[in-house]
C-alpha cells in the first residue's frame, strides 16, 4: 500500500524553499517563478508567485513526500493558507544570513504551526552548524522537541538530509498517534 505524505515548504523570501524542492525532487519540479520586482530583485532574480511543486518516493519503499513550497512575499501569503491544508510535516526554510528575515520569520513559524498543529522541521540554509542552528531556530520559537537540520540547499545531498529529518519526523509522529489510540 502507497503511503503519500504532504510536506509543506514554507518560509521567508529567498530562504532556499524553491532550491529544497529543485535539489531533492525525482521528478521535473512545476514552478509559478517569475521576474522579480521592486525592492526584492536586488535579492534575487525570480521568485515563487503560487508554489513550486516535487517529489521524492523513498527506493523500494511505497512512501511518497509531495512537497509543496510557498511564496515567501507578504502579499502572496494567501497561497500559504490554501496550500498548508492537510500538511503532514511543515518544513520550515529559514536563511541563516538573512538576519533582517528572522523576527517576521519567528511570527509565522508560530501561527503557522498553532494553527496546523503538525510536526515542524526546521532547515537552517546557508549554516553548517547545528548548535548555531539550534539556537536561530528556538529563537524563531521553535519548541525544543522539533528537528533542525542546518543545511546548503543548492547542495542535493544537504537537501537530502533535510527530507530524511522529514520522514523521521514522520514516523515519530506516526508512532505518537499510535501510542495515543492504544
Amino acid at each position: 500500500m502507497t503511503q503519500t505524505f504532504k510536506i509543506l515548504v514554507t518560509g521567508p523570501f529567498a530562504a532556499g524553499k524553491t532550491s529544497m524542492i529543485q535539489s531533492v525532487s525525482q521528478t521535473k519540479v512545476i514552478s509559478t517563478d517569475v521576474v522579480t520586482s521592486g525592492d526584492e530583485s536586488e535579492v534575487k532574480s525570480h521568485t515563487t508567485v503560487a508554489m513550486d511543486f516535487g517529489t521524492y518516493r523513498l527506493a523500494d519503499d511505497d512512501t511518497r513526500l509531495l512537497l509543496f513550497g510557498t511564496p515567501g512575499q507578504a502579499r502572496f501569503r494567501f497561497m500559504t493558507n490554501i496550500l498548508k491544508g492537510d500538511a503532514d510535516v511543515v518544513a520550515f526554510v529559514i536563511d541563516a544570513e538573512a538576519i533582517e528575515t528572522h523576527a517576521a520569520a519567528g511570527v509565522e513559524l508560530r501561527a503557522l504551526l498553532r494553527d496546523l498543529r503538525v510536526p515542524a522541521v526546521v532547515a537552517v540554509n546557508r549554516c553548517d552548524d547545528l548548535e548555531m542552528a539550534r539556537r536561530l531556530a528556538r529563537s524563531l520559537g521553535a519548541l525544543a522537541g522539533e528537528a533542525v537540520v542546518p543545511c546548503q540547499l543548492i547542495d542535493p545531498d544537504s537537501g537530502r538530509e533535510v527530507v530524511v529529518e522529514i520522514l523521521l519526523t514522520l514516523l515519530a509522529s506516526m508512532e505518537s498517534t499510535k501510542a495515543e489510540v492504544a
